[in-house]
């Protein structure tokens, strides 16, 4: 499906339009194995989306299926290449950030206060000077559980809890020792996704917390790339849950991209 963006809209209307149709479609996304590993491909694979959020590489995609690399129309003129003449602009969202004074701390921080929609452009939609370039390597396979560990908000704790593979309270993490230590990598970030999805704080049902923690596990753990069977049945066999979690698909997968924003700073 390719999103064919209404021309009559302007302003503030194209923005709630934007935001409305992210919403909708990683909603569907998340639900779906298959596309979840569509989007952790373009999201990690590509110069320039791998700068921009996951709702905006979906934003960008049904505006122009073949995207692959995405920059602004001064950035392409910098790197010595030009837009071609009448491509249509892909429109994506920036946050809107408003500098603020803490009433606590008396520091300076930054909010986001809202989005405006912002006009890109893919490479295809240029001509000029080759590029060079070149990413970094993905960390893959055998990933260090103590290495993930660092990035917990809470302590980790590893020890048996009868035949629980991991759990979670306000003050810990518990991880079961096992000798498969992907399976505990899965499974910390499993917890860790609890705690940023504030299922602590939530009257959501538990069966909703769980698929919520394991979509996000999922995702964390085929970007790292390892294999997660058990992840990718819970996603798969929503079962009806999915009705529950309309409109948490851009809270599942900002949970996801925060993590995994974390271990690449590692």
């Amino acid at each position: 499906m390719k999103l064919e963006i209404p021309t009559e809209l302007r302003g503030k209307e194209l923005t709630s339009y934007l935001e409305d149709t992210m919403t909708e479609f990683t909603d569907s996304i998340v639900q779906d194995p298959v596309e979840i590993d569509r989007f952790i491909r373009l999201w990690s694979d590509n110069l320039g989306l791998h700068d921009y959020s996951w709702g905006n590489c979906v934003l960008a995609w049904i505006q122009y299926p073949q995207v692959s690399m995405l920059a602004g129309f001064k950035k392409w003129k910098s790197l010595g290449r030009n837009v071609l003449r009448g491509e249509r602009a892909i429109k994506i969202l920036a946050p809107l950030i408003r500098k603020i004074r803490d009433t606590e701390t008396d520091d300076e921080i930054y909010v986001v206060t809202g989005f405006k929609y912002v006009n890109v452009f893919d490479v295809n939609q240029t001509d000029g000077k080759n590029l060079s370039f070149g990413h970094e390597k993905m960390v893959k396979g055998n990933i260090s559980f103590n290495e993930i560990r660092k990035i917990s908000p809470l302590p980790v704790i590893v020890k048996y809890d009868g035949t629980s593979n991991g759990n979670i309270t306000p003050e810990r993490i518990l991880i079961a020792p096992k000798d498969n230590r992907s399976a505990m990598v899965a499974c910390l970030c499993h917890e860790i996704a609890h705690y940023k999805l504030n299922h602590l704080d939530s009257d959501l049902d538990k069966e909703t917390k769980e698929v919520e923690a394991e979509t996000v596990s999922y995702i964390v753990t085929s970007y790292l790339g390892l294999e997660n069977e058990k992840a990718q049945y819970y996603v798969g066999a929503w079962n009806g849950t999915g009705n529950k979690l309309k409109g948490r698909g851009r809270k599942i997968i900002s949970v996801a991209e925060a993590i995994i924003r974390d271990i690449e700073k590692l």
